[in-house]
């Protein structure tokens, strides 16, 4: 499953750092993704996915480096705080969480940003675009979960499936 993890990592990235949407649309898939893998894989697999992808991420844009990989890392760590306390299963804890999450995360964002750089970060412009993507990001986390979960049952059925095709007589068998 890690190899599935880090291909739609990758994924994820460029579907949302290549392809240009308007900000109403705009969703965090990747702190999302960061949640399913939280809580399907544990910490062991999501705290080394989160450190890679943030480094993949500093090293692409124009953001101080070690910042995605925070906000990365706080995703993985607020959900396995959030999951603590709240049944992320059902739909309205899963909104409530990653709002949190998020919430946490941009609190994380705005104090590395006015410790590492020389002028003032909290521009309304910004905090209206970071909050309207906080709520398109936290209503749209149970669909966009439960399509994570659909996409790794297909990729173990096409895995499973491809394991035990040795198995299977073939041509030129017994020759």
């Amino acid at each position: 499953m890690t190899l599935y993890y880090l291909l739609v990592a990758f994924v994820l990235f460029f579907l949302q750092h290549l392809l240009p949407m308007p900000a109403y649309l705009r969703l965090d898939l990747l702190t999302l993704f960061m949640v399913y893998v939280t809580l399907q894989a544990g910490l062991l697999t999501a705290v080394p996915l989160a450190l890679l992808l943030g480094v993949v991420l500093d090293c692409y844009g124009p953001a101080p480096l070690g910042l995605h990989a925070a906000l990365l890392f706080t995703a993985v760590v607020g959900t396995a705080a959030v999951r603590r306390h709240l049944d992320l299963l059902y739909v309205l804890p899963q909104i409530t969480g990653v709002a949190l999450i998020m919430l946490a995360q941009g609190a994380v964002m705005v104090g590395l940003l006015h410790l590492l750089l020389p002028v003032p970060v909290a521009y309304p412009a910004l905090l209206q675009t970071v909050f309207l993507q906080l709520w398109v990001t936290s209503l749209s986390a149970p669909v966009v979960l439960f399509l994570f979960g659909f996409l790794a049952r297909g990729w173990r059925r096409w895995v499973l499936r491809k394991k035990t095709s040795w198995l299977r007589p073939g041509l030129g068998e017994g020759l």
